[in-house]
């Protein structure tokens, strides 16, 4: 069973606030308590996804939105772009980071939709399981290359036939993109305006990864190439 990871917001002049995720024991997605009711925003038809394959009908809440109204500070933060300190313990370590307050919560953000049963980001929950908090574009871009590969690899062992391209990985970000931007008008209206910037920063770092696939895997390689010494074609 996963530990449970846990965000602590240390906020300058403000109380700390803590946020616990429990992780369930079956597919370790984000255990919520049955009990739990949702805001109106978080109904599946409010700004549901254009491409959203659940059925209002069949699901009352939008997987990813339940779990972000149950995860999401109870407290105001404070301004998106106040500093604050984030802890984030795993338990197996701890990270710790200065940054603001939108960049604190996309990453939690970040986490939950990874978590959640939302067929458009099952993909990412490896990488949840191996969460690295507040990870900039390059770093992002390795490990969710790096997942994805492992993934097909794992699948490919029985199925020799199936490829290796990354062109799944580029319409799963595509999806991915078109989600976060749904989001961004799920979340206009609140007190604060630090919640609807951090959704907008994942739009943004989605998007990112999605253009610059080609470019960036050049750049590594430059770096994997130095690593073990191997110019590599092209690279004389």
């Amino acid at each position: 069973m996963q530990p449970d990871l846990r965000y602590h917001f240390l906020p300058e002049g403000r109380p700390p606030v803590h946020v616990t995720l429990a992780l369930s024991p079956i597919g370790h997605g984000l255990a919520v308590p049955d009990d739990f009711e949702p805001p109106a925003w978080a109904r599946l038809e409010h700004h549901q996804c254009a491409h959203c394959p659940l059925d209002p009908a069949e699901h009352r809440h939008c997987p990813i939105a339940r779990n972000l109204a149950f995860a999401l500070p109870e407290r105001n933060l404070g301004e998106s772009f106040e500093t604050l300190q984030l802890r984030v313990e795993n338990g197996q370590r701890e990270y710790h980071a200065q940054t603001t307050v939108q960049r604190a919560l996309s990453s939690l953000f970040g986490l939950v939709c990874a978590l959640s049963d939302c067929p458009h980001t099952r993909f990412l929950r490896p990488m949840a399981l191996f969460h690295l908090p507040v990870s900039n574009e390059t770093e992002t871009l390795a490990r969710t290359v790096g997942f994805y590969l492992l993934s097909r690899y794992l699948q490919r062992r029985p199925h020799q036939d199936m490829s290796l391209d990354l062109d799944d990985l580029r319409q799963a970000y595509h999806n991915l993109g078109e989600l976060n931007r749904s989001f961004v008008n799920r979340l206009r209206g609140d007190d604060s305006d630090a919640p609807l910037n951090a959704m907008i920063l994942l739009h943004v770092l989605s998007k990112d990864v999605n253009w610059e696939i080609e470019d960036q895997l050049d750049a590594l390689a430059t770096l994997f190439a130095q690593a073990t010494g191997d110019s590599g074609p092209g690279m004389q």
